[in-house]
């Protein structure tokens, strides 16, 4: 039990690093919320939590679980906890924190998200890529996350090869090549008739970025 509980607790950490981060770049509201519902479309492609849900309202509910006492650690898991939360039983209140903060939900929500990933993908640097993801917000849209969401969800594997090369985590010319091809399809997908070169000018972004 004191190694789940462990575990647990690392990942939270390691997500609340993300979220901390966010908040120091010093978003308004909604690019906050914009950046924020990125990093979620992840674990709503992997199914924790509901599509149609937005950020601000995930990390309501965490709040409000915590504050009644239902804290992750006292589930098997994180993603039980999660699962848990997206329930509709346990006296949530849409109403009860509408006067809170919204960046607090929001950042809450993203610490969620990302919790919940990690623990799925502990082998891969999770923590860097969305650290990364916060931080470049323009580049990591909505669209763009979709579709890595939609790798996560289907293809560990290149799930695993994009989020080590955006990171900055591989060298080799294989994986470099593999991630570059999985990228460029990305953007294909993203902006339909874009051309090869297009495509590849626009991963070769990523290298930029990991230099920030």
């Amino acid at each position: 039990m004191s190694l789940i509980l462990g575990a647990i607790g690392a990942i939270a950490a390691a997500a609340v690093t993300v979220s901390e981060a966010l908040a120091v770049v010093g978003l308004a509201v909604q690019g906050l919320k914009v950046i924020g519902n990125a990093i979620a479309s992840i674990a709503k492609a992997l199914g924790h939590i509901q599509p149609g849900r937005d950020v601000e309202e995930i990390g309501d509910r965490a709040l409000q679980a915590e504050e009644a006492g239902m804290t992750c650690d006292k589930y098997a898991s994180y993603e039980a906890w999660v699962h848990e939360l997206e329930k509709d039983d346990w006296g949530y209140d849409p109403e009860k924190n509408k006067d809170m903060a919204p960046e607090k939900k929001i950042l809450k929500g993203v610490e969620v998200s990302t919790a919940v990933t990690m623990e799925q993908f502990p082998e891969f640097p999770l923590e860097d890529f969305y650290s990364l993801a916060g931080g470049n917000q323009d580049f990591f849209s909505l669209e763009r996350m979709d579709e890595i969401g939609k790798l996560a969800s289907t293809d560990r594997d290149a799930f695993g090869t994009v989020v080590n090369y955006v990171t900055g985590s591989v060298t080799d010319h294989a994986t470099i090549d593999a991630a570059t091809d999985i990228l460029m399809d990305i953007e294909k997908t993203i902006e339909p008739g874009l051309s090869d070169d297009m495509a590849y000018d626009r991963v070769s972004l990523y290298k930029d970025l990991k230099k920030d």
